[in-house]
């Protein structure tokens, strides 16, 4: 949403810095950028992928599990699988992922404009996403006209299978592996939609408890064949890390960030995070003491909570990329 100076919307002074901030390492090509499941979210959509937590719902309602929202998805789909087989929830999982007609989220296409520009200034761009579906890559190629550079890390596999080599589409040794070449790398942390067998027993998903295990056994492994992409994690320990789309009380966010930023990280991190309190007071009061809490954790990590919607952060983050590019946008 270009402004000048006299429609420019005011900021808090510390939203203004954090935003310039990132703009400035994005232009530098010091940011990195982590999807959630919240990034491909369109709530103004009348049509839209289901969240973690509605996916949980929908598992735990077929195993006959009392549900709330607290309830982690790795927990429902790790039930689901015991009662109904891997196969089973493989085919689920396609079903509710790969809807045809859904069009990438606002949050995703105003990235793809954030990609353009780095691109157009020969930035190169490397993004990092553990979502399934494939809405980066088809917002990426509708606004550019090109495919991305897709790398698929399959963490779920079971570790101590000795031979299992997870990494699909690089052309060499994952130890050695460096992203060449025009056009921006997306690293699918957690399996691609594209890759799962409904008909198959196989784990190309982190989804469940177990493969949660797996992942972080395997991504901190000692064989360079499991383990993390050596450049992932050197651009992780030398980034600043911008998180979009993740639930900080989730415990599958702690294991990936145990497993990425905490281990190796150097620099300061960046999580947008949305808080709604509730209308009822009583509700509103326990709401905000577990926001706290969770702000007050993430800190300590040096993770600074951006409060913010998904899409308008993203929109004003377009908006100071441009200012720092010199483009005539006011950011005040």
């Amino acid at each position: 949403m270009p402004q000048d100076q006299e429609t420019a919307v005011q900021f808090p002074v510390k939203y203004r810095a954090q935003l310039e901030t990132l703009a400035t390492d994005l232009l530098k090509g010091e940011c990195l950028i982590f999807l959630g499941a919240g990034a491909s979210v369109d709530r103004a959509s009348t049509e839209d992928l289901p969240t973690g937590e509605e996916l949980s719902k929908i598992l735990a309602e077929k195993c006959n599990l009392e549900w709330h929202r607290y309830v982690p998805l790795s927990t429902t789909a790790f039930y689901y699988e015991f009662f109904f087989t891997r196969r089973k929830l493989n085919a689920l999982l396609k079903a509710q992922i790969e809807k045809p007609g859904i069009e990438p989220s606002r949050t995703i296409r105003t990235l793809v404009e954030i990609v353009e520009m780095l691109e157009q200034r020969n930035q190169p761009v490397f993004v990092v996403t553990t979502n399934y579906d494939r809405h980066f890559e088809t917002a990426y190629r509708e606004r550019l006209g090109r495919e991305s550079h897709v790398v698929i890390y399959r963490g779920a596999e079971d570790p101590n299978h000795l031979k299992a080599k997870l990494h699909e589409g690089l052309n060499f040794d994952p130890e050695y592996w460096y992203p060449t070449g025009p056009g921006t790398h997306l690293y699918k942390m957690h399996g691609c939609i594209s890759q799962v067998n409904p008909g198959a027993d196989e784990h190309s998903l982190v989804i469940t408890e177990e493969d949660y295990i797996n992942f972080l056994a395997n991504a901190m492994s000692d064989d360079q064949n499991k383990r993390l992409a050596n450049f992932v994690r050197g651009r992780i320990a030398l980034s600043t890390i911008l998180f979009v789309g993740y639930s900080l009380s989730d415990w599958n966010f702690r294991v990936i960030f145990k497993a990425t930023a905490e281990r190796v990280q150097q620099r300061t991190s960046y999580a947008v995070q949305y808080f709604s309190p509730p209308d009822d007071p009583k509700a509103r009061e326990r709401e905000e003491d577990r926001w706290q809490a969770s702000v007050g954790f993430w800190s300590r990590k040096n993770v600074e909570i951006i409060n913010a919607d998904a899409a308008a952060f993203m929109s004003h983050l377009l908006d100071a990329v441009r200012v720092e590019a010199g483009a005539k946008v006011a950011l005040v």
